[in-house]
């Protein structure tokens, strides 16, 4: 999530936000900044050290599962402060990494919004395994938006470049599977990959984008680096393929101008607007 990517964005929120990652045997959560630029799900091994500043975390306890984090959520709740939160899951790593416990600790995290729910949460992810979580996510739905990472609508292109990540087919199906049942579904574009011809191919893009998604955000490598001159792994590969196009910070444009033109209020991400006022019956107990 780049909340100054498509440079429309009506409103500049000023909502606290609390930035939550998801390990093997507990979770790390902190406040952040709002205008936080470095809020997007990273590609494995693509963010720097140093990104994200070292946060509080809650390790498993044995028959006491983020007891800690509970207790935290609470006392935010008591003093009406969660309710005026947005909290973003999934940022350094993806909360539904199917290889390791990661994945279990991740739906332990989200039961707690069963009792604890946030102004807005948005779970940012690339894989399909999130509609597990459908039964718990559809009791929050009203307060939820999920982001799913699509980097290009090429799965060679995929497979070249980010082969450990899951098929473009699956993610798109994840896509219409959540939206189905209910939940606000964005699609991240970042870092933004080869989908052929960057002029020709754009619309045919955008015009997916704009049926699939809710949301969209666009971030060229460069952008999502962090750096003028990337070296990441996927920026490697594009110069060995000789593929210098695609590492300008402007490569996103194009895309970005051509999904404007089709639907332009879908370049609004939900964390840039101000949250409304909420409701009772999502928030439980108000004791503020």
């Amino acid at each position: 999530m780049d909340t100054t990517t498509s440079g429309r964005s009506a409103v500049k929120t000023t909502d606290p936000i609390l930035v939550v990652d998801s390990y093997a045997r507990g979770i790390s959560i902190g406040k952040v900044d709002p205008q936080e630029k470095k809020l997007g799900l990273q590609v494995d091994g693509e963010r720097k050290e140093g990104d994200v500043t070292l946060r509080s975390r809650y390790v498993m306890r044995s028959g006491q599962p983020l007891l800690d984090l509970e207790r935290n959520l609470a006392r935010l709740s008591a003093r009406g402060e969660l309710r005026r939160t947005t909290v973003v899951f999934g940022v350094t790593t993806d909360p539904f990494h199917p290889f390791d416990e990661k994945f279990a600790t991740s739906m332990k995290f989200l039961e707690i919004f069963e009792r604890y729910a946030p102004g807005r949460l948005i779970i940012q992810t690339r894989s399909p395994l999130v509609v597990i979580g459908l039964p718990l996510l559809k009791k929050v739905r009203a307060s939820t938006c999920v982001t799913i990472g699509i980097e290009t609508p090429n799965d060679a292109i995929r497979q070249r470049y980010t082969p450990e990540l899951p098929s473009v087919t699956e993610r798109w199906k994840t896509v219409r599977a959540l939206r189905r049942f209910g939940l606000t579904v964005g699609v991240q574009v970042s870092p933004m990959l080869p989908y052929g011809d960057w002029r020709a191919d754009a619309g045919a893009f955008a015009d997916e984008l704009c049926e699939e998604a809710d949301f969209i955000t666009v971030r060229s490598i460069t952008q999502a680096a962090g750096t003028p001159r990337p070296n990441t792994p996927i920026a490697r590969k594009l110069i060995a393929d000789r593929q210098f196009f695609w590492l300008r910070h402007d490569t996103h444009r194009h895309l970005e101008q051509a999904i404007a033109r089709r639907a332009e209020s879908k370049l609004l991400h939900p964390a840039d607007a101000e949250l409304p006022n909420p409701q009772m019956a999502l928030f439980g107990t108000d004791l503020s």
